[in-house]
Formats: structure tokens, C-alpha cells, sequence
């Protein structure tokens, strides 16, 4: 039987994704890989991380910390932040980073299959195509207020409760939420990278894999 396996957020979690590949007995040529985005970005390793998705032909949609290395590389040296700093020189030399960049930036919004939609945040409520859209919302929403203007006050509905979709949809980007187990909605950012879980999920055996972060790499920060 063919596998598929959807990946929660990553964030440079490159140990902890190869043991879930390894737990998930992962076959070359057989079973497919899948990533939320978010694969790098305050974790240790960003450059193994994405080695191993490239290795296993994983596809991967863009969230929004990769979103913001290539805002980074495209701002100017002397504006850079120090984050934005951090985030290019951790991909390595310049010749390594071009490549690294050239990759995230082929990374499309969302990512259709016949029977599920992954995305790496969620979907806009009240529009029907998802050509109609905004970039932002694919990589930033959390919560709907009505308008797209705060997407992450918990005082507001998650999007998912405003959102119906005949398919299942896989998404990441809310760790402070946790695992999300739905029909139609598969939230899979458990934290790997504050010291708590990886997830990923197969459909074919409606199954959750999980292993431990090894550490806690970060500080969980406000929604």
C-alpha cells in the first residue's frame, strides 16, 4: 500500500524528523512525504532539515518563517534585523544559501490532492476559490475576525469552525493549539521545537506518529 506522511512544523527539528521517518518505516519509491512549512526557523539544525526533505522528495508548502528568510534575502544587508541576519547566515555560505532560497521559493501556498488540501496555517472563510485568497492568510491565520484583519486573537472563532471544505485539510502553524484531529481538519504543530512533540499523520491508516523533541530549542511566545 502506497503511504502518505504529513509532517507538523519543523523549525530546524532535523534529529526528531529522521527518527519519525524511521518510526514510520518510510519506503523510498512507495510512500510520499509531506511538510506544513515552517521548516526552518528557530530550531537547531535548518540545513539538515531541509537535506532530509530533499532526500525523501518531500513537498512542502511555505509557512511563514520560511516566508520570512526570503523577505530577509530580499531586504537589504545594512536594513536587516538581527533575526533576519540569523536566519540567511544559518543556511550556510552564500553559495549554499542561494540554493536554499532558490528552493523555499519554489515552495507553492498550498498544496491539492484529490482528497486533501495542505496548507500551512488555514484557509480564508467566505471565499470559495483559493486563487481568491490573500497570500497572508495561507501562512498567518489562526482565529477570524470577520474581516482578515486579526487573525490570532483568541477571543475569535479558530478558522476552521468558519471554514467548510469537502476535503481534509492538513495544516500547521498553531503550536500553542496542539494536535488538532478533526474529520475534515489535521492540525499538526505539537511543538517539536519548545520541547514537546513531532507529529505526523497518514491517512491511509488514519494514524498519528509522534516522537519527543529531544530538548526545547525555544520559548513558546504569546498566540
Amino acid at each position: 500500500m502506497k503511504r502518505r506522511l504529513f509532517i507538523g512544523d519543523l523549525h530546524g527539528c532535523a534529529d526528531e524528523l529522521a527518527e519519525l521517518i524511521h518510526s514510520f518505516n518510510f519506503t523510498s519509491g512507495n510512500d510520499s512525504l509531506y511538510s506544513v512549512g515552517d521548516v526552518i526557523g528557530k530550531g537547531p539544525k535548518p540545513r539538515e532539515t531541509l537535506t532530509l526533505l530533499k532526500k525523501f522528495n518531500a513537498k512542502i508548502v511555505l509557512g511563514n518563517h520560511d516566508n520570512f528568510c526570503l523577505t530577509a534575502a530580499a531586504t537589504p544587508e545594512k536594513e536587516r534585523s538581527e533575526s533576519q541576519h540569523h536566519y540567511l547566515t544559518s543556511l550556510g555560505d552564500v553559495e549554499e544559501l542561494s540554493r536554499w532560497l532558490a528552493e523555499m521559493a519554489s515552495w507553492p501556498l498550498y498544496i491539492e490532492e484529490p482528497d486533501i488540501l495542505m496548507v500551512h496555517a488555514g484557509l480564508e472563510p467566505g471565499v470559495s476559490q483559493l486563487s481568491g485568497m490573500r497570500r497572508k492568510i495561507f501562512f498567518t491565520i489562526r482565529t477570524w475576525d470577520g474581516k482578515g484583519e486579526d487573525l490570532k486573537s483568541e477571543s475569535n472563532p479558530p478558522w476552521f469552525e468558519c471554514v467548510t471544505m469537502d476535503k481534509i485539510v492538513v495544516f500547521g502553524h498553531w503550536a500553542r493549539r496542539g494536535l488538532i484531529d478533526l474529520p475534515k481538519f489535521k492540525g499538526l504543530d505539537t511543538g517539536c521545537v519548545y520541547g514537546r512533540k513531532l507529529t505526523g499523520w497518514c491517512p491511509e491508516e488514519n494514524r498519528f506518529y509522534q516522537v519527543q523533541a529531544r530538548k526545547a530549542y525555544a520559548v513558546i511566545k504569546g498566540n
